[in-house]
């Protein structure tokens, strides 16, 4: 036995005789028997650490049958010395080994330890998988101990640093002792081993815990840790991809050196010692394909580098799928020796030398960041292959070409998105200075606009007042002319031709001045739809048919086919009004005599196709897409065309979500092939219908107003009765003489010429109407109507607005303000003066009303119009002093503060009442209530309603109400 050698007896005589018994005796020994294979190693309890690895026997159990009883008791069990077996055992072998040993002294919680064979492996994947350890005596069980890396924490003899395998062991004195070991390697592949030692307590320290390198992968833990947290926080705070994927590397990079020093999941992986393997799989390999996807967020290459994004979304898929492929592999085939799971690093090679290929070209874009990226990259790739030679056995090194790696890459990247977020946030000054130029130019682009939509407004403004001008006396003249055969300025020096050219081409003036506001306010956007439901076809036949006439004197044919009528359809009749008339004004303009224009229309209960196909002489292939083109013409029709329809029109179809388009060939006339919805889901949005429909609307106004005496304006009752007042407010002189003119003989005409000195005229007049223009120096129209309405002076007066501002917005407005008539220049001289009329016939209806409640003061009666509300002060100003005889007008307006002139002029367009008759009616009024409700005596309700005249107030009772007050008192 090593280490102890007995001296030898004196040999007897006999002894030397036997020598064929000896030979037979030692042949016996050499016989493989389990009981005198081996002797008890003597266990010298002095001695602290011994080693019993010489002495063990080992037996290999490559099907992992044999127990624990069999293998103590079987003779028949062939076991080798372990010197005898290679030092590197089978990794998918289980191993039993064998020793005795017989203690000198009793043997109290020594330790039997099974030590490292791989002190400088990462101390994560080090130790046996299972260690049961079995003591015997006489075959008797002492105890059965386990430990080992894949044995639950619980199980162990000695729980925690899992890598360790020992169990605490205590012989009795001299009783010989039977130890089996059984062994088998670990999850992670490596081999089994004994090397068995046994140790007294305080001596089992005998290496360090971790690896030999252990120092710098804790500072690269540290480091890696602290670079994650940072950039997790920023992405976090900035939500960029860029930090997300950076921060998912680093982490895994983290943990994989946190495995590296053997950092335990205690609390999580303890109990579940089968999942290690797998995470040591899954974390080292995740950082590669991340890597990869931290590359595409770093230099943005989805946007930048379409084609060599795909590579680089490639690569890493690669990746995975070989990864759950060697997971795989793993859960049918167990470990294998040295974590070589199939051709993994085989693989990991090939994907590491596309990397290294990827990443050249990337370096090769002419773009910083991408450039950056790809060094870092090649430099990363360079580092894995000479991993991946390192762990495969084929070169040795003093360092871990990992973890050298890592730091590299770490430090290099924090540094790379540092400047990265640099160049973006100089990237992003940059754009928000072009933003603000951009604001900028787009706020001088509407500035612009906002001045050309004011121009339009303006110079329309300025062509429709010389238009008025000429065409209101003209059409007074030719009227004047015909019910008299002379005007009162002498007869008409225009011939009937001559008349005819003046009044088509004011009105043609007319219509492209409307064609120009039009175009502005769609532009700007001020431009809507005003819906109305029903009778499209109708409306369209009607639109289409209108130029029959035209057709008719040109010699033209007019060819139309219409479907049956939708139901439900909507349309805004206005601007189907202005396409169709456009397109067909179009049509006949280019179309010769002896040609003809055809209309086709059809429907699908969604959009209306409206084909209108002229026989003229075509549009060249370089003029077709630009006809619609703002003041464009086609070259040869310059005296034909403003070139402002067709560009109306494709305005007027975008503003429905329609579509427009043109086929021509030169010689063979055009087509213009016209699509428009006409059902609320596919017109533009937020778009209602009115609760009346604008077109019955439209139609009941007309037949009003041709329904109206025209003749009543100068019936001889009203001209011999006081005229009433008619305020005129317009800064043209001449507008306004003719406006004078036209109303001098049915009112009193007062003239302003600005807004602030028609505001002080109706203070100081109280005219019975007003006319004023809307564009006026020092206050416009609507501030002058603003001031009226909310004067209780002026309040009553109605106020019709006379403006070239023809938009429905301009017209909203002014009815906003208060106006009662809003009337676009050039303007019907007729249709002026039956709005005046009916406007100062209406306010009677007022004084109808407080006459039917014969004067009496309601307290409690709730006040909402500013004419009520003086009314109600009138008549409570003379019901406090009804009993005052000599109660005067001048008392009555120092009551309500007016003057007796405004007080009379404002009862007057209230109630066609002076202030003397309004007293009057007020005073018999009350003075019947009394009587029938018998107050006192005739006698003294006249005194008390301000009579002092009895006779006189009897009079004035019977002419009121056809009865003397006697005899209501004594009803």
């Amino acid at each position: 036995m090593a280490g102890c050698s007995l001296p030898y007896p004196d040999k007897p005589d006999h002894y030397k005789v036997m020598p064929r018994l000896l030979i037979l005796l030692y042949g016996f020994l050499l016989l493989p028997n389990p009981l005198w294979a081996q002797e008890p190693y003597p266990l010298d309890t002095l001695y602290p650490v011994h080693d019993l690895e010489p002495r063990l026997l080992v037996l290999a159990d490559p099907e992992g049958r044999l127990q624990a009883d069999e293998v103590v008791s079987d003779s028949s069990l062939a076991f080798t010395p372990r010197a005898e077996l290679p030092r590197l055992l089978d990794h998918k072998t289980i191993y039993w080994g064998k020793l005795r040993i017989q203690a000198k002294a009793a043997v109290r919680d020594w330790q039997l330890h099974l030590e490292e064979l791989f002190l400088n492996s990462p101390a994560w994947i080090r130790g046996n998988g299972k260690v049961d350890v079995y003591a015997y005596a006489n075959e008797q069980l002492l105890f059965h101990k386990k430990t080992g890396a894949n044995y639950p924490d619980s199980v162990r003899d000695q729980p925690g640093d899992w890598q360790r395998n020992r169990v605490s062991v205590s012989f009795p004195e001299g009783a010989p002792i039977t130890l089996l070991v059984r062994v088998e390697g670990n999850s992670f592949g490596f081999y089994p081993f004994f090397r068995l030692s046994l140790r007294k307590p305080g001596f089992d320290n005998y290496h360090p815990y971790l690896p030999l390198h252990a120092s710098f992968d804790i500072f690269m833990l540290g480091v890696t840790f602290i670079i994650f947290l940072y950039h997790f926080l920023q992405w976090l705070y900035l939500r960029q991809k860029v930090f997300f994927w950076f921060s998912l590397w680093v982490f895994l990079c983290t943990c994989t050196q946190a495995m590296a020093v053997g950092l335990d999941t205690e609390y999580l992986l303890a109990e579940y010692p089968e999942l290690r393997f797998p995470l040591w799989m899954v974390i080292p390999n995740s950082m590669l394909f991340t890597f990869w996807f931290f590359g595409r967020a770093f230099i943005n290459s989805g946007e930048r580098f379409p084609k060599l994004d795909k590579y680089m979304l490639a690569l890493p898929a690669l990746m995975i799928l070989e990864l759950l492929a060697s997971l795989g592999l793993i859960l049918f085939d167990g470990p294998v020796a040295q974590t070589r799971v199939g051709y993994h690093y085989e693989f990991v090679a090939l994907f590491s030398a596309l990397g290294l290929g990827l990443a050249i070209a990337i370096t090769l874009k002419k773009d910083r960041l991408a450039k950056y990226f790809g060094i870092g990259a090649i430099f990363a790739t360079i580092s894995v292959l000479v991993g991946v030679l390192w762990s495969s056995g084929y070169i040795r090194l003093s360092f871990v070409p990992y973890t050298w790696g890592i730091l590299l890459q770490v430090i290099a990247y924090s540094f790379g998105i540092a400047y990265r977020q640099q160049r973006l946030n100089l990237q992003a000054q940059a754009e928000k200075l072009e933003a603000a130029e951009s604001r900028a130019e787009a706020q001088r682009v509407r500035d612009l606009d906002e001045v050309k939509t004011r121009f339009f407004a303006n110079i329309s403004h300025e062509f429709r007042t010389p238009l008025t001008l000429i065409s209101g006396p003209l059409a007074q003249a030719k009227k004047d002319a015909e019910q008299e055969g002379q005007s009162r300025m002498g007869p008409v020096r225009l011939s009937e031709k001559a008349f005819n050219t003046i009044q088509k081409n004011t009105q043609r003036l007319q219509s492209l001045i409307d064609q120009l506001l039009d175009l502005s306010r769609l532009e700007s956007g001020k431009q809507s739809l005003a819906l109305s439901r029903g009778g499209l076809i109708g409306y369209l036949r009607q639109l289409v048919f209108s130029f029959e006439s035209l057709a008719e004197r040109r010699n033209i044919s007019l060819n139309a086919n219409f479907p049956t009528e939708p139901e439900g359809a909507v349309y805004d009749r206005d601007k189907l009004h202005k396409i169709i008339v456009n397109l067909l004004s179009n049509a006949f303009k280019y179309t010769p005599e002896g040609g003809a224009v055809t209309v086709l229309a059809s429907h699908d209960n969604r959009y209306l196709t409206l084909e209108i196909q002229d026989t003229g002489k075509g549009i060249g292939k370089e003029a077709i897409s630009r006809v619609f083109e703002r003041f464009y013409r086609v070259e040869g029709t310059e005296e034909k065309g403003s070139g402002i329809g067709l560009a109306l029109t494709k305005e007027l179809v975008d503003l429905h979500h329609g579509q427009i388009s043109v086929t021509s060939s030169e010689g063979q006339g055009s087509m213009f092939k016209l699509r428009l919805p006409f059902t609320l889901q596919d017109l533009p949005k937020d778009l209602t219908l009115p609760e009346t429909d604008p077109a019955k609307a439209a139609t009941a106004v007309t037949a009003v107003q041709g329904s109206d005496d025209m003749a009543e304006l100068h019936s001889p009752n009203q001209q011999e009765a006081e005229r009433p007042v008619a305020l005129l407010v317009e800064d043209n002189p001449d507008l306004s003489g003719f406006l004078a003119d036209l109303l001098d003989g049915q009112y009193e005409v007062l003239r302003a010429a600005d807004g602030l000195q028609g505001e002080r005229m109706a203070y100081e007049h109280i005219p019975d109407i007003v006319v004023t223009d809307v564009m006026m120096p020092k206050k416009d129209g609507y501030a002058l109507c603003h001031s009226l309405r909310r004067n209780v002076k002026t309040s009553h007066i109605p106020i019709i607005m006379l403006t070239a501002k023809a938009g429905q917005a301009n017209k909203m407005e002014g009815l906003t303000q208060g106006a009662d008539a809003y009337l676009t220049k050039p303007f019907d001289s007729g249709e002026l003066l039956l709005r005046m009329n009916n406007l100062i016939g209406g306010r009677k209806r007022l004084w109808d009303y407080f006459k039917s409640v014969e004067g009496v003061v309601l307290d409690d009666l709730e006040i909402t119009s500013l004419d009520d509300r003086f009314l109600q002060d009138v008549l409570k100003v003379i019901r406090e002093n009804l009993d005052n005889e000599l109660l005067s007008v001048s008392d009555i307006g120092r009551g309500v503060g007016f003057s007796r002139s405004q007080l009379h002029r404002k009862l007057k367009a209230l109630t066609n009442k002076s202030a003397n008759q309004l007293i009057v009616e007020v005073r018999l009024s009350e003075a019947r209530r009394l009587l029938e409700h018998r107050a006192g005596s005739v006698s003294e309700i006249a005194y008390s309603v301000g009579y002092s005249n009895l006779s006189y107030f009897t009079k004035s009772f019977k002419e009121k109400f056809g009865i003397l007050p006697s005899k209501v008192r004594a009803l």
